[in-house]
C-alpha cells in the first residue's frame, strides 16, 4: 500500500508531465473547494494540511481522473428540498460531498424552509428548472401542485427521484430512503422499552403533510398497540419545523398538561423540543426520540436531552439517487431497496 508521500509524488509527477491529459491543479482545487496552494501542499506531502482536507483533495483528483479516463458525461442534476433548517443544511452538505467525489455529477440545489413554502412557486421551479436538467432529486410534502410538476417532468422523460419522503401519486421514477413505517416502528420499540411498565403518556410532534411523517406515525402506533398496550398517545402537537415556534407550542402544552412520559418527534426542529423541555426541572424524566443526525441533534444526544436519534446516510442516499438517474437515462428501470435505518445514542453519535 502506498503511503501518502508516495501517492503525492506520483500524482505530482503526472501533473507535471506535459502529455498528461488528466485534471490540473486548478481543476482539482475547484472541485475540492480549496486553493491551488493547498492542492500543491497535499501533492508534495507537506505539513500544514488537515487530514480531512487532504482526503478531499485526493477524492477530487480521483473523481476527475475517473471522469477523464471513462469519457464520462457529466449529469446536471437539480435538487429541490423543502424541510427545516438543519435538514436542509444536511442535504446541502451531502450534495456538496457527492459533487466532490462521484464522477460525472454536478448537483445544483434549491432549498426552502417548510414554514415559508409557496407550493405554487416551488412547483413552478421544479417543472421549469427540472425540464432543462438531466434529472431531479426531490424532498417535498405531498401537494397536488408538486405532484403535477413531477408528472410533467416524467412525461418529458426527465427522471425524478424522491428522497427521504415519497410522492407515489406523482409517478416519480424511484424512491430512495428508509422504510419510514419501519422507522416509526423502531421509535415505538425504543420508547416502549425505555418507559415504565405502568401506563405512560406519549406526545407526538408533527409538522406539515410529509408522507414520511405519516408513515412513521402509522408504524409507531402499530407497535404500541401490539407490543406496548399500556402506553398511549396523549395528543399530537403540530409544528412548522421551526425551533422557535415549536418551542412556543410545546411550552404552552406543558403548562396546560404537564410533561409527558415520552416525546416522539416525527418532524424537524429537535432544538425547539429540547428548549421547551429545558424549561422544566423534570426534563430528564421524559424520553425524547427524534429523527435525523445533524450537528444539533448530536449535541442534544451528548447533553442527554435526546435519548435516541433515528437517522440515515444522507450522502449515501444522494449518491444512490445519482446512480438511479444515470440508470434511468440508460434505459434501466430500477427501484432501490430501502436504505439502512440508523439508531444513534450519545455513545455512537459522531459525525
Amino acid at each position: 500500500m502506498q503511503n501518502k508521500s508516495e501517492l503525492g509524488v506520483k500524482l505530482l509527477n503526472k501533473l507535471d508531465n506535459t502529455s498528461w491529459k488528466g485534471p490540473t491543479i486548478r481543476e482539482i482545487a475547484e472541485v475540492a473547494g480549496v486553493g491551488p496552494a493547498t492542492v500543491d501542499r497535499v501533492l508534495n506531502s507537506r505539513d500544514g494540511v488537515k487530514e480531512k482536507t487532504r482526503q478531499r483533495v485526493l477524492a477530487a483528483y480521483e473523481k476527475l481522473t475517473r471522469e477523464s479516463k471513462a469519457g464520462m458525461e457529466t449529469l446536471n442534476i437539480r435538487l429541490f428540498c423543502e424541510s427545516g433548517e438543519t435538514f436542509n443544511a444536511a442535504m446541502a452538505s451531502a450534495a456538496d460531498q457527492v459533487n466532490r467525489t462521484v464522477p460525472g455529477t454536478a448537483i445544483d440545489c434549491h432549498f426552502v424552509s417548510t414554514s415559508q413554502l409557496d407550493p405554487a412557486e416551488f412547483s413552478r421551479r421544479i417543472a421549469e428548472e427540472g425540464a432543462v436538467a438531466d434529472g431531479v432529486i426531490l424532498v417535498a410534502r405531498e401537494h397536488p401542485a408538486i405532484n403535477r410538476a413531477v408528472r410533467r417532468l416524467r412525461s418529458e422523460g426527465i427522471p425524478a427521484i424522491c428522497v427521504t419522503t415519497d410522492l407515489p401519486s406523482s409517478r416519480r421514477s424511484a424512491y430512495v430512503g428508509n422504510d419510514q413505517y419501519a422507522a416509526g416502528s423502531v421509535a415505538a420499540q425504543l420508547i416502549g422499552h425505555a418507559c415504565n411498565a405502568t401506563a405512560s403518556k406519549i406526545l407526538l410532534v408533527m409538522s406539515v403533510p410529509f408522507r414520511c411523517q405519516q408513515e412513521r406515525e402509522m408504524g409507531f402506533r402499530r407497535v404500541l398497540r401490539s407490543e406496548f398496550p399500556h402506553l398511549r398517545i396523549e395528543e399530537r402537537v403540530i409544528s412548522d419545523d421551526v425551533p422557535e415556534t415549536t418551542f412556543e407550542h410545546l411550552v404552552r402544552y406543558f403548562e396546560e398538561n404537564g410533561l409527558p412520559d415520552a416525546i416522539y418527534n416525527v418532524a424537524g426542529a429537535n432544538r425547539g423540543v429540547a428548549d421547551a423541555l429545558a424549561r422544566s426541572d423534570r426534563a430528564e424524566d421524559t424520553i425524547f426520540v427524534g429523527h435525523e443526525l445533524t450537528p444539533i441533534s448530536r449535541r442534544l444526544l451528548e447533553a442527554g436531552t435526546m435519548d435516541y436519534v433515528i437517522s440515515h446516510d444522507f450522502v449515501g442516499e444522494v449518491a444512490q439517487s445519482v446512480r438511479t438517474i444515470r440508470d434511468f437515462l440508460a434505459g434501466m428501470t430500477t427501484e432501490p431497496a430501502p436504505t439502512q435505518i440508523l439508531v444513534h445514542t450519545k455513545h455512537n453519535c459522531g459525525l
